[in-house]
């Protein structure tokens, strides 16, 4: 089993016995300081081991006992004699959780338990319709099938470059993907007791072939990592678009197709957490017919804080929980940008070169000659000339008009004349 997968960079003296401090120049840049002195410090305690003639076969424990040990010096030395400011404080905390990861590996399949695990451990099982072709195949484990499933995957991408080399199509080659594609599994989460996880209806829950789950194992976002300090700086000092969508795609990734690295026991719940909030997690499970509370991530967290990481205190979790909330409110931004605000009025009209720009409260008076009113004559406006209509009478019968020579007749009574005027009493 080969150590860290890490460049080898620096290396340390083999027979010196004891761990020296590393002294680093201060021209370098404090990303390449911290990743570099605990290389060197990784790469030491490598050599005595293997100049110990009682040794053993290394094997993954030895490895992430090795990592941490290199990394607590480290941070010890670079954090742990100086004042710290708050993004200091972050910058450390982040930095702890990726060597976790590192030491960790959280995207092997030794993470997928076995389906007879205890039953407050969630767990992957071989969905009804699957079951037959598994068993043709020789899977009798969602773990065996998902591991099948990424060397294959492996090898189908190896084969694919050669075939893109040498002009040739897979067909050809006569490779296929295999039948990782069709069998599919299910994941079911932890419960209080064995009872109630037999009550869980398996039918509502989405199930996902074992090539989806390989895949996003495989493109964990961590998998590659080699500088776990310079991952950490990536993350507090990131603000591309297109590099906060990447990292929310893979969180999402992680809720829909494996589900398992969001258990309290795998670090990798700490990633995702940074980039996912608490209701997020939970919608995207439920969509998927996964039932899982927020209360029930955030006793995940708290354990994975507590276990993994040594946090149990509120002042311990704040630089995390800090720069979490500040991470995800910075990635729904840039991933659900807010609409820009709209006039109210709708769009302002265009504006016509020949008028005013917004028209007059008031009608402007009228310039120049005016002709003088126009006398009407014979009932015919002779101003534009046409003629009048005829006057009608508003009574059914007809008036009769009076005779040319007749006067009309005079008022009689009070208030005829201006002598003997109404009585208004």
């Amino acid at each position: 089993m080969s150590p860290a997968p890490i460049i080898q960079t620096a290396t340390a003296s083999p027979s010196s016995p004891q761990h020296q401090p590393t002294q680093t120049p201060a021209s370098v840049p404090a990303s390449k300081q911290f990743d570099d002195v605990f290389h060197a410090k990784f790469m030491h305690i490598i050599q005595e081991w293997k100049n110990d003639p009682s040794r053993s076969q290394l094997t993954q424990k030895d490895r992430k006992v090795f990592i941490e040990t290199a990394f607590n010096e480290t941070d010890e030395l670079f954090f742990g004699k100086r004042p710290m400011s708050d993004h200091d404080n972050k910058l450390r905390a982040l930095t702890k959780v990726f060597y976790k990861v590192l030491a960790e590996e959280p995207w092997q399949e030794d993470w997928i338990r076995a389906p007879d695990v205890e039953r407050k451990l969630s767990k992957f099982e071989m969905h009804e319709d699957s079951k037959a072709l598994a068993a043709e195949h020789g899977f009798e484990t969602p773990r065996d099938a998902v591991k099948a499933a990424r060397e294959a995957a492996i090898k189908f991408a190896e084969a694919e470059k050669e075939a893109k080399k040498s002009g040739k199509s897979l067909k050809d080659l006569k490779i296929t993907r295999g039948p990782y594609d069709d069998i599919e599994i299910i994941y079911i989460s932890g419960t209080v007791s064995s009872t109630a996880t037999s009550k869980i209806d398996r039918a509502n829950i989405y199930p996902v072939s074992v090539s989806s789950v390989a895949n996003v194992l495989q493109n964990h976002i961590c998998r590659d990592m080699v500088r776990p300090y310079a991952m950490a700086e990536r993350f507090v000092n990131c603000t591309a678009t297109e590099d906060l969508e990447n990292m929310r795609r893979f969180a999402c990734n992680v809720c829909d197709f494996c589900p398992h690295l969001l258990d309290n026991d795998n670090v990798s719940l700490l990633v995702v957490l940074l980039i996912l909030s608490r209701s997020d997690c939970c919608r995207r499970f439920e969509a998927n017919g996964i039932r899982i509370e927020g209360s029930t991530i955030s006793h995940r967290k708290a354990e994975c804080m507590k276990n993994k990481m040594g946090w149990k205190t509120a002042e311990d979790k704040k630089p995390y929980d800090s720069f979490a909330s500040e991470f995800q409110t910075r990635v729904k931004n840039a991933c659900f940008p807010a609409p820009r605000a709209q006039r109210i009025g709708g769009r302002k009209p265009m504006r016509k070169a020949s008028g005013p720009s917004t028209p007059p409260v008031y009608a402007q008076p009228h310039m120049g000659y005016v002709a003088p009113p126009q006398v009407h004559n014979d009932n015919v406006n002779t101003g534009i000339n046409i003629p009048a209509p005829q006057i009608q009478n508003m009574y059914a019968q007809s008036a009769t008009p009076p005779a040319k020579n007749q006067r009309p007749r005079a008022s009689i009574g009070a208030g005829s004349s201006a002598t003997e005027p109404m009585d208004l009493s």
